[in-house]
Parts: C-alpha cells; sequence; structure tokens
C-alpha cells in the first residue's frame, strides 16, 4: 500500500512540474501563428482553470510531506507569487505578451477554489 501511495504522489509531483512548466511556456511563448477564436471570456476561464489545476496537482504531490497546519494557505500564496511571476516575465521578456491585472485575478481565484475544493472533499472524509 505504501508503494502505491509513494507512486501516486510521485506521479502527482511529475504532474505538477509538468503544469508550471506547461504554464510558463504557454504564458510566455509567440502564440501568432495559432488561430484565436472569439470567445468572450476564454483568456480568463483558461486562467482560472490552470491555477485551479495548479493547486489541485502541488497539494496531491505534496500532501505528505507537509505538515505545517498552514499548508492550505502557504499553497494558494505560491501559486499566487507564481502566477504574478509570469505576468511580469510577459511584460519584461516577450515583445507580444503583456501583463494584465485581471489574468493576475482569474488565477488567484483559480487558485482560492483549488484549495476551496480540496476542503471540501478532505471535510467529507
Amino acid at each position: 500500500m505504501k508503494i502505491t501511495k509513494h507512486l501516486s504522489e510521485r506521479s502527482f509531483l511529475i504532474l505538477a512540474i509538468l503544469w508550471a512548466i506547461g504554464i510558463t511556456l504557454g504564458s510566455l511563448i509567440s502564440l501568432n501563428n495559432i488561430p484565436k477564436l472569439s470567445i468572450p471570456g476564454k483568456d480568463k476561464t483558461v486562467h482560472f482553470i490552470f491555477y485551479f489545476v495548479f493547486v489541485l496537482f502541488w497539494f496531491l504531490a505534496l500532501k505528505s510531506k507537509v505538515k505545517n497546519k498552514n499548508f492550505h494557505l502557504v499553497l494558494v500564496f505560491a501559486a499566487v507569487f507564481y502566477g504574478i511571476t509570469i505576468e511580469v516575465m510577459q511584460s519584461l521578456l516577450t515583445e507580444n505578451r503583456q501583463a494584465d491585472f485581471y489574468d493576475i485575478i482569474a488565477n488567484t481565484f483559480g487558485a482560492i477554489f483549488g484549495i476551496f475544493i480540496i476542503s471540501v472533499f478532505l471535510n467529507k472524509k
């Protein structure tokens, strides 16, 4: 049983790292050649989902390793800090991407909702 649990957490750690890399690359590379869909709010929804999943993966990867009672709060702050860092990097390192305050808001709500969902499921157990 412990081997399965360890492999599962290890798998989530790999997923969390790959997800973070995917967010970074998706936020910093040029997307000019990709066809654009005109769906209102789509960009903010994508940001919300990205950071929702970001928090879920990191929680599942670290839940048994971190014994801090404020782990949920630290995880949300880490996700928000990561999102702000990505937005600043877009502004500084790219020519065709820009920082967007509303992206940060969407990221933050996604991270908070992720922790909310985790808390709901943990309280049911």
